[in-house]
């Protein structure tokens, strides 16, 4: 904007003039003084249109600058927030792609295993209903076997039981045909006779049905004595004859299984204890083993004890399966080594009270 300033203001001024005459008149010389003041009025015009313009050039400028900022900045944060979509998408789509590809080789794998076990489980049902045909054929062809042979038996014992009893088995028919054979007018003469002889021959025939009798219990003692003599030996050929001073408590093998159900989600457990104990004392075992076993945990069982299970499974699967000659033998025995290699072994351990 444009203006205009006055300045008001004197100047002093002071000094002498020499001067001097002709001599045509009386001639001569001398000076003279002057002083004064002049004023002075100073108006200065100031024109601002030149600085005005460049000065609204310049906010032009700046008000262009300022929105060319804002606009690159917003272009800015867009680009930065597409950008971070993008990459969000790329790792999100990149994350669950190697998911799923990683479900997809499982899902193959598993299902490749379970056709796999689909397969060995219809090669040992093949194999079951295979011994199983061969079980009947062989029960059929022993029962015919052993019922010809007890049929010859029976005959044998018939035989020699009317050897033995072979008196009272003629005096019976000699007996019965006399009976039979005789009239009516010696009824009453007969029966008065035949009297002692008929009870004479009942009396034979219940000594020899006694007699049977007999060497069958003799002969189940005998069986069941011969059995005893076999158990004993048994029993003293792995009991040993220590005499203890104190007392000792004794345990028996127990297994406790617990099966987690996928498809219900339940857990079902089970104690599996030796037949010959009362039904009352399993009960006391299995809620002993069950109360041991909720306050218990799976912990990894020592080196030592690993080392000595496994030394105790190779001998018990080679002893089993490793001379097997079928296929489906050494089948099994590879896949119950791969199994047991490929599992961890546990124990159970009480927990600590605090």
């Amino acid at each position: 904007m444009s203006y205009s300033r006055t300045y008001r203001s004197s100047v002093s001024y002071s000094g002498s003039v020499s001067y001097s005459y002709p001599a045509s008149q009386s001639g001569g010389r001398g000076s003279a003084h002057y002083s004064g003041t002049i004023p002075v009025n100073i108006t200065v015009n100031v024109r601002t249109e030149p600085f005005d313009g460049s000065l609204s050039r310049f906010n032009n400028s700046i008000d262009t600058l300022g929105a060319s900022v804002v606009a690159m900045r917003a272009a800015q944060c867009a680009a930065i927030q597409k950008t971070a979509e993008e990459v969000s998408a790329s790792l999100i789509n990149g994350f669950f792609g190697t998911v799923n590809t990683e479900l997809s080789q499982q899902l193959q794998a598993l299902d490749s295993a379970m056709k796999a076990e689909f397969g060995l489980l219809q090669q040992q049902s093949k194999t079951v209903e295979d011994k199983k045909n061969v079980m009947e054929g062989d029960y059929n062809r022993i029962s015919s076997r052993y019922a010809k042979l007890f049929a010859d038996l029976d005959n044998e014992c018939y035989k020699r039981i009317y050897a033995l009893d072979k008196q009272s088995f003629n005096l019976s028919e000699k007996v019965q045909k006399q009976l039979l054979s005789e009239s009516v007018s010696d009824t009453a003469s007969a029966n008065l006779l035949g009297i002692e002889e008929l009870s004479s021959s009942k009396t034979m025939f219940f000594v020899s049905a006694i007699n049977r009798k007999v060497m069958e219990v003799l002969r189940t003692l005998h069986n069941y004595i011969s059995q005893e003599l076999v158990i004993h030996s048994l029993i003293n050929s792995f009991l040993l004859n220590e005499q203890i001073d104190e007392k000792l408590v004794l345990g028996i093998p127990v297994i406790w299984s617990e099966n987690d159900s996928l498809e219900t989600g339940t857990t079902s457990k089970e104690c599996f204890i030796p037949a010959g104990i009362s039904e009352e004392r399993k009960r006391a075992i299995t809620d002993a083993v069950d109360r041991f076993c909720a306050n218990a945990e799976w912990k990894t069982i020592e080196q030592e004890e690993k080392e000595l299970l496994n030394r105790e499974f190779n001998a018990m699967a080679e002893a089993d399966f490793l001379n097997a000659e079928d296929e489906n033998g050494q089948r099994i025995y590879q896949t119950m080594l791969s199994l047991w290699h490929n599992s961890d072994s546990l124990c159970m351990e009480e927990r600590r009270k605090q």
